[in-house]
């Protein structure tokens, strides 16, 4: 019997440090675990209010744009179906709205959270948010006999907000009392609206209550409130909407509206397992929603059942028991803080003593997530670091690379020319995978506008927030390696640029450089450049490859030189492309390439030469051409340095390329089926 598909699913969530996004999480991997289904979240934030409220002032939009990018890397997950928590992503909607948001995803099944998206391929999950405002207005009125009651609204462009808003005007409205606009405020659903709820009651000093638009703006009433002297409950009454965990824990606690918050994660995994393993799965919206309920505490005014247990004393010893207890679960969180206080410092420290050296920075890396005690992780690292100018959209680079893991105990940081590309079809689920069920939470490397890549962690829900100030650190120390490679290399630019000057008057005058057909350097060129490198050696091993164009002769007498020049210039394409930016390659003689570059990577040769025949193999499939372009190499490893013969060298690649090519077919010619060896 087959073994049934374990799917992976992506999530797309936001704001994990706040209650309700919480909950999701909390659903999704509890109906996850149950129905053996892989999980990545990919960890997006809304920062910029927070910075702005602990650091003044208007504060740039750079955080808010790193952070929530990686969502677009979910277009590489190797994903079987999405779920997107849309109200929380702190997207920046003056580019996109939802369903503009939904099209970028729409070849994957995907399931909104907190958001009604009428897009193919996508199903909405939203609570009755215009029932749970209607509760809580109609409760105050009703019950309390109140009539001037203010609001603190969500997010402009977010639905949950806008259907909570239009509920408390359309309720206020109905029970015949107005509302002017001085007694809205805009908020964000963060906790970060002291000045917005402080301005509400500035202007309204005859304020009876305020609803908020979620719990955690509440939160914000209750510390204003405090400040200006106001007792909660009795000179003001306020509800909150979700019922998150604080909630109860309140004092008073607090009236709010109940949605369920892991049911809707769960439900969202159950419906995706379910649409997947339809045989004829619709892409057609659908929409369903949760429903809501009232919970009344002290907040409004009212007794909850917790009020009526307080007024029945506990025996002193039972006080001095839930307090020990009390206590010890201090204790234990101090001694915790402590050590991952201690931690943050020692991870740059560590990083920074290995920024000239990439293995052992990967390999430190993986180190620190050991003595965190993290299941598994993995790091990938883009090609070449991405700025933005902060004018554009972002586009996901697609030079994304498995660099680094720890994974069943064991550490493995992977050489620069043996890391895995992400692809849409090798997706990061899929590199990550070992056959057993996970779930990852995915954190954008990066620093200032520089992106560097991802950090996969499996951890639980409660280290996020310190794993993003570990994501943070790390950023900032790739920046730091970033700059050392920079450093280095100018010095190594500099040493060459001054022996350039030195050479400056025996090389003017000369033949040019570079070869005028493939734009290559020409073997004066090529050898001008190595005695540069030999002279600045810093004793990294080095390989000189010899190519040849496999053939030319016969491209030429058959198909013309004009024919032949294209597969020149083909080969130079292709040698390029499975180069660094930073190697050397020349074009030597009629047929001839020469490279030199410095590599620390066992079994360099094989390596390399399998990388060429893959790059001549896919341009043959695409050329067209009714004859293939292959190429033979001779590759010899040494050591640059002063005293390396560099002729000596070429000619022992030149030997190497000698016997190569008697393993060449006997014709290029597509056509020619004796081509055998």
């Amino acid at each position: 019997m087959e073994d049934k598909k374990r799917y992976n699913f992506g999530v797309l969530i936001g704001g994990v440090h706040t209650c309700f996004p919480k909950e999701h999480i909390k659903g999704i991997e509890e109906a996850a675990k149950e129905l053996d289904v892989n999980i990545c979240f990919f960890l997006g934030t809304h920062a910029k209010e927070f910075f702005e409220d602990v650091l003044g002032g208007d504060q740039e939009n750079s955080y808010d744009y790193q952070f929530n990018t990686i969502h677009e890397y979910s277009l590489m997950g190797g994903i079987d179906g999405l779920i997107i928590n849309y109200g929380s992503l702190g997207l920046q909607l003056k580019y996109e709205n939802a369903e503009e948001f939904a099209r970028k995803y729409n070849g994957i099944p995907s399931v909104f959270l907190a958001e009604i998206v009428d897009a193919p391929n996508c199903h909405s999950m939203i609570c009755d948010n215009s029932r749970g405002i209607e509760l809580a207005v109609e409760h105050l009125i009703q019950e309390h006999g109140l009539s001037r009651i203010l609001f603190v609204a969500g997010p402009e462009h977010n639905t949950d907000a806008m259907e909570r808003k239009a509920s408390y005007l359309r309720t206020m409205r109905r029970n015949g009392l107005l509302v002017e606009e001085k007694m809205i405020a805009q908020g964000d659903y963060s906790e970060f609206v002291d000045r917005q709820v402080e301005q509400l009651l500035d202007d309204n000093p005859d304020a009876q209550a305020i609803v908020f638009a979620n719990d955690e703006m509440a939160f914000v009433g209750y510390r204003v409130c405090a400040k200006r002297g106001l007792q909660v409950g009795k000179d003001i009454l306020i509800t909150g909407f979700d019922d998150c965990e604080r909630a109860s824990g309140m004092e008073p606690p607090l009236t709010t509206v109940v949605q369920d918050g892991e049911l809707m994660g769960k439900m969202a995994v159950y419906d995706l397992v379910h649409w997947l393993e339809e045989e004829n799965p619709g892409k057609e919206s659908l929409l369903k929603r949760v429903p809501v309920s009232l919970v009344t505490r002290e907040s409004c005014g009212c007794k909850s059942e917790a009020y009526r247990e307080k007024e029945t004393p506990e025996s002193l010893g039972m006080q001095v028991h839930k307090l020990n207890k009390i206590i010890s679960r201090m204790k234990l969180e101090l001694m915790g803080f402590q050590r991952k206080s201690w931690f943050i410092p020692v991870l740059a420290r560590d990083l920074n003593e290995c920024k000239d050296d990439e293995q052992a920075f990967l390999t430190e890396i993986m180190r620190k997530m050991k003595e965190l005690h993290v299941r598994n992780t993995h790091l990938f690292l883009l090609d070449e670091p991405v700025p933005y100018d902060g004018k554009g959209i972002w586009s996901c680079p697609y030079n994304l690379r498995l660099a680094a893991s720890y994974q069943d105990g064991e550490i493995l940081a992977r050489p620069s020319y043996g890391r895995p590309l992400v692809t849409r079809e090798n997706g990061i689920c899929r590199l990550i995978e070992d056959g057993g069920q996970h779930q990852y939470m995915l954190f954008l490397l990066f620093s200032g506008e520089t992106q560097y890549g991802l950090l996969a962690c499996e951890i639980e829900e409660e280290e996020f927030p310190f794993f993003y100030v570990i994501s943070l650190q790390i950023g900032l120390s790739l920046r730091y390696l970033e700059i050392s490679k920079a450093e280095s290399a100018r010095r190594r630019e500099m040493s060459r640029d001054m022996e350039a000057i030195r050479e400056k008057n025996r090389v003017l005058g000369i033949i040019s450089e570079y070869d005028e057909l493939t734009g290559l350097l020409n073997f004066r060129g090529f050898m001008e450049h190595i005695k540069r490198i030999c002279q600045t050696g810093n004793g990294q091993k080095g390989y000189m490859i010899y190519g040849d164009l496999d053939h030319l002769k016969e491209i030429n007498d058959t198909w013309g030189h004009p024919e032949g020049n294209f597969a020149l210039r083909s080969v130079a394409s292709i040698l390029k492309g499975c180069l660094r930016s930073n190697d050397i390659l020349g074009r030597v003689g009629g047929d001839e390439f020469i490279m030199m570059l410095e590599c620390e990577e066992e079994d360099f040769g094989t390596t390399f030469r399998e990388r060429v025949k893959i790059a001549c193999d896919r341009f043959n499939e695409k050329s067209g051409k009714p004859f293939l372009v292959e190429i033979s190499l001779g590759i010899t490893e040494f050591y640059p340095n002063i005293a390396t013969d560099i002729q000596q060298v070429i000619s022992l690649a030149d030997r190497q390329l000698y016997e190569a090519k008697k393993n060449r077919r006997k014709s290029v010619s597509r056509n020619d089926f004796s081509n055998t060896l």
